[in-house]
């Protein structure tokens, strides 16, 4: 169990303030939020980089917090993976172990493992500018986990990645964590990432924890205006509660939800990718509407369609063949819909 509480930091003019945060044994837990709230300080903080201003990191019931970094059991992978360029791979790898008295028969073990593990047989004699973004990222693994450490904390691992080398990745560091069952805390900007790799996770703002939790939890029950925004929780509206019923202000549209709200709830939101067309694939919906399509935009494959209904408009993702198969363009009427289980008030 990694625990922080009640920790302050103060770098030049910003501040983590009052973090509280609980990471269970073996979990993989992310850290989310927008550029400058805090996330890579608050890692480098944990790996005893940089001093608490005040509060105390405990891992397994152990007092952390003025410990050195090279007895904290800690390991971090940085987002440029921060290799020696005068060093080869295998110099690389056991760069570390020198610091923390580990038996040679243990290292080689440990190296072998990695180097077979991860791919490494035919690079070990490279030097960094030799070598792929994806075989750096797999040699600074390699760094990080010959130390076996009880904490793996992973900043941006795979945001320097091209996409050819990104899904690789990407299950490399699920089946590292599957088979170690070792504790990561990874921070990352891609939300397919968070879900894919994380089970839990926290969303931090100005130095601030917002919400955290179960992963799928906080990006379909997000607790504030900020956090379903930041998630992609779109079609965000005011609204009151009215005899246990959402009303969206100012239009009187009652909206079906199977959450029960919360009388001190202000506002509901709605994915857009779950918002579909009325009549397709014989879908019918208690949350219905009839709106004209005033913008389509392009979202890769998908296509974001914005639909004006009685004052207030939706947002929905909707694939490019839609256009096709339903001629939808600006200007078009057509009928929308969601059902209850897709509506969130926070």
């Amino acid at each position: 169990m990694i625990h922080l509480k009640n920790i302050n930091l103060t770098l030049s003019s910003f501040r983590l303030t009052d973090i509280n945060l609980h990471v269970h044994k073996n979990d993989f837990f992310s850290l989310i939020g927008p550029t400058g709230s805090g996330k890579s300080l608050l890692l480098e903080a944990i790996m005893g980089l940089i001093p608490f201003s005040s509060g105390k990191l405990m891992i397994d019931q152990c007092d952390m917090t003025t410990l050195a970094v090279e007895k904290r059991n800690i390991a971090i992978v940085y987002q440029d993976f921060a290799l020696f360029p005068h060093l080869d791979v295998r110099q690389n790898i056991c760069y570390g172990v020198s610091y923390h008295k580990i038996p040679k028969g243990t290292v080689q073990k440990r190296f072998d493992s990695l180097v077979s593990s991860l791919g490494l047989e035919k690079i070990i004699n490279r030097h960094p500018k030799n070598l792929s973004g994806g075989e750096k990222q797999r040699v600074a693994l390699a760094r990080a986990l010959i130390l076996n450490p009880s904490l793996l904390l992973l900043d941006e691992p795979l945001s320097a990645l091209d996409p050819v080398f990104h899904e690789e990745a990407k299950q490399l560091l699920k089946k590292i964590h599957d088979t170690l069952k070792i504790t990561i805390i990874m921070v990352s900007h891609n939300f397919s990432d968070v879900l894919y790799l994380a089970s839990k996770g926290a969303i931090i703002k100005n130095g601030n924890i917002m919400q955290q939790g179960e992963i799928l939890s906080i990006f379909e029950k997000p607790n504030s205006s900020f956090t379903a925004s930041f998630v992609g929780m779109k079609n965000i509206h005011p609204i009151h509660i009215q005899n246990n019923k959402i009303v969206i202000q100012e239009t009187g549209i009652e909206i079906s939800s199977v959450h029960c709200p919360d009388s001190t709830d202000t506002y509901m939101g709605v994915r857009p990718e779950n918002i579909s067309l009325n009549g397709f694939n014989d879908d019918t919906f208690q949350n219905s509407f009839k709106a004209e399509i005033t913008k389509i935009t392009s979202n890769g494959v998908f296509l974001n369609f914005y639909l004006q209904t009685r004052q207030i408009e939706f947002e929905a993702i909707w694939p490019r063949s839609y256009l096709r198969d339903h001629g939808l363009e600006i200007g078009k009427t057509v009928e929308f819909g969601f059902h209850p289980e897709s509506v969130h008030t926070f």
